[in-house]
């Protein structure tokens, strides 16, 4: 439990804030530290969790000098029963062992050798569209072909749409309020779509493992070794790339969502994306050339700034700790909570506002403090592909925006839903020009 001392709003038996927080958590969070300033307590799918809205209390969190915070306890009441043993729910020696096994996928002669892949996809998802499209939809289906490319080294082919579903009935059941494994129910749902990915992918890693080792990252699993010179355990394989797939995708596909939203309504920024793609002249994006596209770059920051792919980062305490000043002991639940940090008006300047120079040179809002502007969290568990994923965003952007643009319909509204990834509430119709 939170210590008495931590400030805390009533409500709801049983449910606590879950209601508000699955409808609006970053509404919630918002009248929350108005209410009780920058630290306080909710009640979220049963779990008593203090959340922490500085930058200071982010650092601490993240960088974790003393051991004492356990993201694998932290997930373990939302996604860990669904993508349990990820990279992300794993801790300490353990997690760095299987970092260290990953990380090689995410060197920049890897990441070289994706890009050509990256916009040969991004080409053929894109051929011939036109009129009014959810971009949502075409973007969530693209990326889940790049990372299985990138990641498994071959097309899903008929089993894109299986994965895809399964990936979207286990993230429902990520925030099930009711978790019980029972048939009709969404957390029941989930389980049986764990089941089907862990089949599908236990058969490629069994394959991998009969075939010589090629530089994809699944075969690289399935041939690394432990210390002892033992090969990793098949489910810990699978365990990786469902994980991995599914952050891969959903994370990239959340931002795209978020920029293309975003150029509808901001012509002026359309425009300088388009002159950025257009200057291409139809060369794919790479590591020599993706920085030349600068203001594609300052309109994927503010999109990360406003809908952050990770808007949570909870840990478990392990050991009795001192955050930004507070008393935390051994056994509490706490988040950083980029959802919030990213709108802090004490931080950032209209922070609501679509505003993408705040990243520029002479503004560098994003500079004040090292852990303000955290979109892909921080420390041992800064997120392992992000470079990857910010190389995807802009070569999908790039090949969209060569030959395209994009346009709401007159009085469109969307909601992004932050949470447990953000995504606009019932997709995302745009014309496509």
């Amino acid at each position: 439990m939170p210590p008495a001392s931590i400030p805390t709003s009533t409500s709801l038996p049983v449910l606590g804030h879950t209601v508000p927080f699955l409808r609006d958590a970053r509404g919630l969070l918002e009248r929350e530290r108005r209410r009780h300033g920058d630290v306080f307590a909710l009640r979220v799918l049963g779990q008593p969790t203090v959340a922490f809205l500085t930058p200071e209390a982010t650092r601490t969190i993240y960088l974790d000098r003393e051991s004492a915070f356990s993201s694998q306890i932290g997930w373990s009441f939302t996604i860990g029963p669904m993508f349990r043993r990820g990279l992300m729910l794993r801790d300490f020696d353990d997690h760095h062992f299987h970092r260290r096994v990953m990380q090689q996928a995410f060197r920049r002669r890897a990441l070289d050798g994706y890009m050509e892949q990256v916009d040969d996809i991004a080409a053929q998802h894109l051929r011939g569209v036109g009129g009014p499209v959810d971009v949502y939809a075409l973007v969530k289906r693209l990326t889940l072909d790049i990372a299985a490319q990138v990641f498994v080294g071959a097309s899903l082919g008929a089993q894109a749409e299986t994965v895809n579903a399964s990936f979207v009935a286990m993230m429902k059941a990520s925030m099930a309020p009711l978790r019980l494994d029972l048939p009709g129910t969404t957390y029941g749902r989930g389980v049986r779509a764990r089941a089907r990915l862990e089949r599908l992918v236990t058969e490629m890693v069994n394959d991998r493992r009969g075939s010589p080792e090629t530089v994809d990252l699944l075969s690289r699993l399935a041939h690394a070794t432990t210390e002892d010179g033992s090969t990793l355990p098949i489910d810990e394989v699978v365990d990786h790339m469902i994980f991995l797939l599914l952050a891969a995708h959903d994370t990239t596909t959340s931002t795209l969502a978020v920029m293309l939203w975003q150029l509808s309504q901001h012509p002026s920024w359309q425009d300088a994306v388009v002159e950025e793609a257009q200057g291409l002249r139809g060369e794919p994006v790479t590591l020599d050339t993706h920085h030349q596209m600068r203001a594609t770059e300052l309109v994927m920051k503010e999109a990360l700034r406003l809908s952050p792919p990770v808007p949570f980062s909870p840990r478990g305490v392990v050991r009795d700790s001192v955050i930004d000043g507070w008393a935390i002991p051994a056994g509490t639940m706490i988040t950083a909570a980029s959802l919030a940090l990213h709108r802090h008006p004490d931080w950032w300047s209209d922070p609501d506002e679509f505003d993408p120079t705040r990243f520029s040179p002479d503004r560098a809002e994003d500079r004040q403090h090292s852990h303000l502007y955290v979109p892909f969290g921080g420390g041992a568990h800064l997120c392992i592909g992000n470079h990857l994923a910010e190389l995807m965003t802009k070569a999908v952007v790039a090949r969209l925006f060569a030959e395209h643009r994009v346009a709401a319909r007159p009085g469109q509204t969307v909601t992004i839903e932050a949470v447990p990834i953000p995504k606009p509430r019932g997709g995302l119709v745009l014309t496509v020009q």
